[in-house]
């Protein structure tokens, strides 16, 4: 009894679920995008008919490629994953075709062949188009634009000579299925994407200054401002800074003293810190007097840049 429950999880493994939400809406979007796409490349029209968008097995999905295959490799920067978008035999003959200046009113037959470095050449644009689609249709989906970096490196035809991840990971299969022309020239192809890929494109979309969408008069954002403005922050001034030998400063004894140059008195550095650990400068006075009390006189305006960064804090929240 305990073997056969063990068979049964073994053989339905479950898969992650997709770090952006609406997964359904982002094929929706994409199948609609990438006919926009695809138009002006092929000089035809297009239809883009999304068959599955779903989340299963790396391994389920390469055991369903063909050899030779017309694969084309996505690479990103920020990650180790890499992507896939596989074309069907038949379509790289229709866009090889089309592009060599084919007839749109006309769906010849088609022939399964070798591919040559020509119908690489030829694919390589559409490979781009599907992933450019499928970036804009992810950015419609989440109402954000996306800072990314993936694109398309190289060409594979054995699926063998291809590791995007590890074979358990989960992925995103976009299998589409698409009409090219009058005639309505049919071939497919699959857009294979892990889910790690998509955890950094939803990170993206938390790196967007999310202020820009709240009201001026919203007020929680009025009220996190006003606290951030009137959050104290420690200031020290530094008469000076000196340097010694490490044997000299364990030799420092009461009474000992220490020489302080005559300038340091107009040249106070005044820093931003926390405790006794000095954070930042902010600027440079000079000593004096006010209302019976040692005061700082700024002799040079702060820091640009600090009056950025906290201009900056305070906006954001």
């Amino acid at each position: 009894m305990s073997e056969s429950v063990l068979a049964k999880k073994l053989s339905n493994r479950s898969v992650g679920r997709s770090p952006l939400p609406d997964l359904d809406l982002i094929g929706e979007n994409f199948g609609r995008i990438l006919e926009d796409n695809l138009r002006p490349l092929l000089k035809t029209i297009v239809g883009a008919f999304i068959m599955d968008c779903e989340i299963t097995k790396l391994a389920d999905v390469v055991d369903s490629i063909p050899v030779p295959a017309m694969l084309g490799v996505i690479e990103s920067e920020s990650s180790d994953r890499m992507a896939l978008a596989n074309l069907s035999a038949d379509l790289v003959y229709h866009i090889v075709d089309m592009r060599m200046g084919g007839d749109a009113t006309v769906s010849p037959m088609t022939t399964t062949r070798s591919f040559t470095a020509i119908d690489v050449q030829l694919c390589m644009d559409v490979f781009g188009v599907i992933l450019r689609s499928f970036e804009q249709s992810v950015e419609e989906s989440v109402g954000v634009p996306l800072d990314t970096n993936f694109r398309v490196t190289g060409h594979k035809q054995d699926i063998n000579t291809v590791r995007i991840a590890p074979k358990t990971a989960d992925v995103v299969l976009l299998s589409v299925s698409l009409d090219i022309g009058e005639a309505a020239r049919s071939g497919d192809f699959a857009l294979i994407v892990p889910l790690s890929i998509l955890d950094l494109l939803r990170a993206a979309t938390l790196k967007v200054d999310v202020t820009e969408h709240l009201s001026a008069n919203d007020l929680w954002l009025q009220q996190m401002r006003q606290s951030a403005s009137s959050a104290e922050v420690k200031l020290h001034a530094v008469l000076h800074t000196a340097k010694m030998p490490l044997a000299d400063a364990q030799a420092i004894e009461i009474g000992q003293i220490i020489p302080i140059p005559r300038e340091a008195l107009a040249n106070i550095s005044l820093v931003q810190g926390l405790g006794t650990k000095m954070m930042s400068d902010v600027g440079v006075g000079k000593l004096g007097a006010f209302n019976n009390q040692k005061v700082i006189k700024l002799t040079e305006e702060p820091r640009p840049e600090l009056r950025t960064t906290v201009g900056r804090i305070i906006q954001s929240d």
